[in-house]
C-alpha cells in the first residue's frame, strides 16, 4: 500500500465507473485498484473464490474485476445475484446461483452510452472450483480485447465477449449494490478470493506499484515484478463481506 498515491489511484478508477448513466449504482464494498499506469495494460489473469451467493436477493449484487481506458470502455467479468426473475443467466437455478457474465461499459459508435453482454452467460454451479478471468489484448492496431471466464478446475468456458476497447490504463477489483424497486441488495455472505493475479503491460512501468490502493478492509500481498515492471504479480487479494 502506498498511501500518498491512493486517492489518485481511486479518484481515477472511480472515474471510469461511476460515469457510466446506464445504471445508478447505490453502494460499493471493499475494493482493490491500480492505475493509470503509464504503459498500457496487454493481458491480466487472476481466479476469484466469490464464496456462495446471499439467498432470496433484493437487489443487484455485482462482483467484479474491471480494467478502465480512462476515457470510457470498462471491461468487466462479473459474478451477480439478481432479484427473482431479472438474471443475465437463465435456467431453473439462475435465481439462486451467481450469473457469471462477460461485459463492457462504454460509448458506442454515436457516442451514446452502452453496455455489451457476452452471448455466453453461465449460472456458477460450483463456487468452490474458482473462476478463472483473462482479458488478453489479441490485436494491438484495432484494440480488439478477448475477454473470458472458465471454471478454474475444469476449464469449462463459462463467458465469453471480444470487443475493441482500449488502451486500458486501470485495473481493479468491486463489489457493487444497486437497489431494485427501491430494495437494497443482499451483500456478500463471506469474504472473496483473488488468487494469483497477474498483469502484463506493454512496456515496463516500475511506478505501478505506487498506484496500488486498498479501502474498507480489502488486504492483499506484496504487488511484485522480476522484469522491472512490464509484468506485475499479487499472490492474495482478500475481499472482506459487504454488509447491506
Amino acid at each position: 500500500m502506498h498511501p500518498n498515491n491512493t486517492l489518485i489511484c481511486f479518484l481515477f478508477f472511480a472515474s471510469i465507473i461511476l460515469s457510466s448513466p446506464l445504471t445508478k449504482r447505490d453502494s460499493w464494498g471493499p475494493a482493490l485498484s491500480l492505475g493509470p499506469s503509464r504503459s498500457p495494460i496487454i493481458h491480466t489473469t487472476t481466479t476469484i473464490y466469490p464464496g456462495p451467493p446471499p439467498s432470496n436477493q433484493t437487489g443487484y449484487l455485482f462482483s467484479w474485476l474491471g480494467i478502465p481506458n480512462g476515457t470510457g470502455d470498462l471491461i468487466q467479468s462479473i459474478i451477480g445475484s439478481y432479484p427473482h426473475g431479472t438474471s443475465e443467466c437463465a435456467g431453473p437455478r439462475a435465481d439462486t446461483s451467481w450469473c457469471v457474465s462477460s461485459e463492457v461499459y462504454g460509448n458506442d459508435a454515436n457516442g451514446l452510452p452502452n453496455q455489451w453482454v457476452g452471448d455466453v452467460r453461465s449460472v456458477l454451479l460450483n463456487v468452490t472450483n474458482g473462476v478463472r478471468l483473462e482479458y488478453m489484448l489479441v490485436d494491438e492496431k484495432k484494440f480488439l480485447w478477448v475477454q473470458s471466464m472458465k471454471d478454474a478446475v475444469t476449464g469449462q468456458l463459462l463467458s465469453t465477449l471480444n470487443k475493441t476497447s482500449g488502451p486500458m490504463l486501470g485495473w481493479g477489483t468491486a463489489l457493487e449494490c444497486d437497489d431494485y424497486n427501491a430494495k437494497s441488495c443482499k451483500g456478500t455472505t463471506g469474504g472473496q478470493w483473488y488468487v494469483n493475479s497477474t498483469i502484463v503491460l506493454e512496456s515496463a512501468d516500475p511506478t505501478f506499484v505506487q498506484t496500488l490502493g486498498a479501502s474498507s478492509g480489502a488486504n492483499h500481498t506484496a504487488m511484485e515484478t522480476v522484469d522491472k515492471g512490464k509484468t506485475w504479480t499479487i499472490a492474495k487479494i482478500y475481499i472482506p463481506a459487504m454488509q447491506k
